[in-house]
Protein backbone atom coordinates (compact mmCIF):
# COMPACT_ATOMS: atom_id res chain seq x y z
CA UNK A 1 0.00 0.00 0.00
CA UNK A 2 1.48 3.37 -1.03
CA UNK A 3 1.20 6.61 1.31
CA UNK A 4 -0.83 8.34 -0.36
CA UNK A 5 -3.37 5.36 0.27
CA UNK A 6 -3.56 5.12 3.35
CA UNK A 7 -6.86 6.80 4.55
CA UNK A 8 -6.24 8.32 7.93
CA UNK A 9 -2.24 10.15 7.84
CA UNK A 10 -0.69 12.28 10.75
CA UNK A 11 -1.47 15.56 8.68
CA UNK A 12 -5.50 14.35 8.26
CA UNK A 13 -5.84 13.65 11.52
CA UNK A 14 -4.05 16.91 13.04
CA UNK A 15 -6.35 18.75 10.34
CA UNK A 16 -9.59 16.78 11.95
CA UNK A 17 -8.64 17.22 15.44
CA UNK A 18 -8.12 20.83 14.45
CA UNK A 19 -11.51 20.85 13.18
CA UNK A 20 -13.27 19.11 16.07
CA UNK A 21 -11.75 21.92 18.66
CA UNK A 22 -12.78 25.06 16.57
CA UNK A 23 -16.10 23.09 16.35
CA UNK A 24 -16.43 22.49 20.10
CA UNK A 25 -14.85 25.95 20.62
CA UNK A 26 -17.76 27.84 18.43
CA UNK A 27 -20.26 25.87 20.11
CA UNK A 28 -18.76 26.82 23.53
CA UNK A 29 -19.17 30.36 22.34
CA UNK A 30 -22.64 30.64 21.46
CA UNK A 31 -23.97 28.61 24.47
CA UNK A 32 -22.37 31.60 26.23
CA UNK A 33 -23.65 33.93 24.02
CA UNK A 34 -26.91 32.70 24.18
CA UNK A 35 -26.79 31.98 28.22
CA UNK A 36 -25.67 35.86 28.94
CA UNK A 37 -28.44 36.91 26.94
CA UNK A 38 -30.69 35.11 28.40
CA UNK A 39 -29.39 35.71 32.07
CA UNK A 40 -29.29 40.02 30.96
CA UNK A 41 -33.03 39.58 30.35
CA UNK A 42 -33.59 38.35 33.53
CA UNK A 43 -31.83 40.96 35.39
CA UNK A 44 -33.44 43.76 33.69
CA UNK A 45 -36.84 42.16 34.63
CA UNK A 46 -35.31 41.65 38.21
CA UNK A 47 -34.74 45.12 38.20
CA UNK A 48 -38.21 45.70 37.82
CA UNK A 49 -39.79 44.44 40.87
CA UNK A 50 -40.62 46.67 43.34
CA UNK A 51 -41.42 46.80 47.07
CA UNK A 52 -45.38 46.29 47.62
CA UNK A 53 -45.95 44.64 44.06
CA UNK A 54 -48.26 41.59 44.13
CA UNK A 55 -46.57 38.07 44.00
CA UNK A 56 -48.84 37.61 40.41
CA UNK A 57 -46.56 40.68 38.90
CA UNK A 58 -43.26 39.15 40.28
CA UNK A 59 -44.27 35.54 38.87
CA UNK A 60 -45.12 36.81 35.41
CA UNK A 61 -41.54 38.89 35.30
CA UNK A 62 -39.59 36.23 36.50
CA UNK A 63 -41.19 33.20 35.72
CA UNK A 64 -41.72 29.95 37.97
CA UNK A 65 -39.02 29.95 41.01
CA UNK A 66 -36.30 27.62 41.60
CA UNK A 67 -37.13 27.33 45.14
CA UNK A 68 -39.74 28.68 47.75
CA UNK A 69 -39.54 28.75 51.56
CA UNK A 70 -40.10 30.48 54.68
CA UNK A 71 -36.71 31.16 55.26
CA UNK A 72 -34.52 34.15 53.40
CA UNK A 73 -31.65 32.46 51.54
CA UNK A 74 -28.98 33.79 49.19
CA UNK A 75 -25.94 31.86 48.19
CA UNK A 76 -24.06 32.40 51.53
CA UNK A 77 -24.30 34.15 54.74
CA UNK A 78 -20.62 35.14 54.69
CA UNK A 79 -20.48 38.88 53.22
CA UNK A 80 -24.27 38.95 53.14
CA UNK A 81 -25.05 39.94 56.29
CA UNK A 82 -26.77 43.00 56.09
CA UNK A 83 -29.11 41.68 53.41
CA UNK A 84 -30.13 38.70 55.90
CA UNK A 85 -30.55 41.66 58.69
CA UNK A 86 -32.55 43.45 56.47
CA UNK A 87 -34.84 40.41 55.19
CA UNK A 88 -35.38 39.67 59.37
CA UNK A 89 -36.83 43.10 59.52
CA UNK A 90 -38.79 43.27 56.38
CA UNK A 91 -41.52 41.67 57.07
CA UNK A 92 -41.42 38.89 54.65
CA UNK A 93 -42.86 35.83 55.94
CA UNK A 94 -42.13 33.80 52.72
CA UNK A 95 -39.44 33.76 49.64
CA UNK A 96 -39.38 32.84 46.45
CA UNK A 97 -36.12 32.35 44.93
CA UNK A 98 -34.14 32.10 41.24
CA UNK A 99 -30.76 30.57 40.84
CA UNK A 100 -29.22 32.18 37.82
CA UNK A 101 -25.49 33.17 36.68
CA UNK A 102 -22.07 31.05 38.68
CA UNK A 103 -24.39 30.29 42.21
CA UNK A 104 -26.19 33.72 42.41
CA UNK A 105 -29.48 33.69 43.99
CA UNK A 106 -32.31 36.07 43.17
CA UNK A 107 -34.29 36.04 46.35
CA UNK A 108 -37.95 37.67 46.91
CA UNK A 109 -39.41 38.04 50.28
CA UNK A 110 -43.47 38.32 50.35
CA UNK A 111 -45.70 39.80 53.18
CA UNK A 112 -48.69 38.37 55.19
CA UNK A 113 -50.81 40.41 52.05
CA UNK A 114 -49.04 38.60 49.43
CA UNK A 115 -46.50 41.61 48.49
CA UNK A 116 -43.04 42.52 47.57
CA UNK A 117 -41.47 43.20 51.25
CA UNK A 118 -37.85 42.61 50.42
CA UNK A 119 -35.62 41.58 46.97
CA UNK A 120 -31.98 40.30 46.85
CA UNK A 121 -29.57 38.86 45.16
CA UNK A 122 -26.48 37.29 46.50
CA UNK A 123 -24.13 34.50 46.31
CA UNK A 124 -20.30 33.13 46.24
Amino acid sequence: MSKNSRPFTASNIKVLVLLVVVLLGMTFAANLLITSSENQDFLDRYGQIELGIPESAVLSLLGTPNERSSEFYLGQREEFEEAYERAAGSGATRYLMWHRDSDVVYTVGFNEEGNVAIVEAGGP
